[in-house]
């Protein structure tokens, strides 16, 4: 049901910018600084950054519903949950001082919030158990999305998610139950079979030392 919501959310903000193009506009102004950072493509960069953007955001109830079905299998699903239901609370109502317009740049405020956030419980989940929560690494898309959002709000957003990740980290007593948790078997394939993070053919990445311009 949750997922439901926010497909919803992110098809209303799709049509939004495809009536306005708020976004794309305000990438084309920003596109000699993003260039420093990133790799773009050659032909339409602001095409490809709003398909990277589209996707980033899209992917956000997949990611949730996919830590969802891991936690249940492997066991911790009482630990997982909380993170899970403050994800899905970023992104249907965002914190008051972010833009509440529904449009595909708030969405990328929400989503990175939310991906932030599963990245922050699944380094915590390695460093205590030596194994990922979440069988795809969004580090590098979530450095691109910082790029996207600029330092001051990204900085300001990271600081947010360190918070809420501190005060629910805090309870210990449940790492002891996940610890001491037997190791279940994988699960299926098709439970990570996942292929919607590709980011589409034109694909954005970080720009290396070596490839500065």
């Amino acid at each position: 049901m949750v997922a439901t919501l926010i497909r919803d959310k992110i098809r209303a903000a799709v049509r939004i910018e495809g009536e306005t193009g708020q976004l794309g506009r305000h990438l084309a102004e920003q596109l000699p600084q993003l260039s420093k950072k990133l790799v773009l493509p050659d032909k339409e960069p602001v095409a490809g950054l709003l398909q990277f953007i589209r996707e980033y955001v899209e992917s956000v109830p997949d990611c949730i519903l996919l830590v969802g079905a891991v936690s249940k299998h492997m066991g911790f699903y009482d630990y997982a949950s909380p993170f899970l239901d403050m994800a899905e609370e970023y992104f249907l109502h965002p914190p008051a001082d972010l833009p509440a317009d529904g449009g595909l740049g708030a969405l990328m405020d929400e989503a990175f919030l939310a991906h932030r956030l599963l990245e922050e419980v699944n380094d915590h989940h390695i460093r205590h158990l030596q194994r990922p929560l979440l069988p795809v690494d969004m580090t590098e898309a979530n450095v691109i999305v910082h790029h996207l959002l600029g330092d001051a709000l990204a900085n300001q957003l990271d600081q947010l998610v360190h918070q809420t990740a501190a005060k629910l980290l805090e309870r210990e007593y449940v790492w002891d139950r996940v610890r001491a948790l037997p190791v279940g078997s994988p699960p299926s394939a098709q439970l990570f079979k996942y292929n919607n993070l590709t980011w589409s053919a034109r694909r954005i990445r970080l720009r290396l030392a070596s490839e500065a311009v």
